[in-house]
């Protein structure tokens, strides 16, 4: 995983009709949007997800049930590039996720390189040999997140499918297209 500048994804953002709003200093949040095509799912741990966004399908699982859904999630994605944006800045992630990640050696690399980053909303960009790592630091994030600071979002790369792990919640699912989302809902409702 490396970290590229934010305006490298303008495009990316633009195509799947991504927008980006800052309700805050401390939060950027992502909507996909594109009427029809696009359709929304909420996995929640809650029960229901107040935040969802209108019209979203809404799932509830268990906190047991959703470190299994987010790796067989991450299973059906990898064979893309990926791109992961946090919704407050790195350093809240980096620092809630040190403890269970300390023995990880790929995560130890990055969170060396990523000093100069720690206090920005630079994307990291995965590749499919991420996997393991992407399923380490989701499953950290679920464990012990406890603020909205701490989600982060993941954008597909050449498959329009956004995926955000809310703190304390579960996650929001975006797809812009029909067979992913039909794929996926499987996967979340199993």
């Amino acid at each position: 995983m490396d970290f590229i500048k934010a305006d490298e994804i303008r495009d990316l953002l633009h195509d799947y009709g991504i927008g980006q709003e800052q309700p805050d200093d401390d939060h950027v949040t992502l909507h996909m949007q594109g009427g029809e095509s696009v359709q929304y799912l909420s996995v929640s741990m809650t029960g229901n997800d107040p935040n969802a966004v209108d019209g979203a399908e809404q799932q509830s699982v268990t906190a047991e049930q959703l470190p299994s859904i987010v790796e067989h999630l991450l299973n059906k994605l990898h064979h893309n590039q990926m791109v992961l944006v946090p919704v407050g800045k790195w350093r809240s992630i980096f620092d809630i996720v040190a403890f269970s990640l300390a023995e990880n050696e790929e995560w130890q690399r990055i969170d060396a390189a990523a000093s100069v980053e720690l206090n920005s909303r630079d994307p990291l960009l995965a590749n499919s040999g991420d996997l393991h790592l992407l399923e380490e630091l989701f499953k950290a994030l679920l464990r012990d997140s406890d603020s909205s600071d701490q989600g982060l979002i993941l954008i597909t790369v050449g498959v329009p499918v956004m995926l955000e792990l809310v703190p304390s919640v579960g996650l929001r699912m975006s797809f812009g297209n029909e067979a992913i989302a039909s794929e996926l809902r499987e996967i979340c409702a199993a």
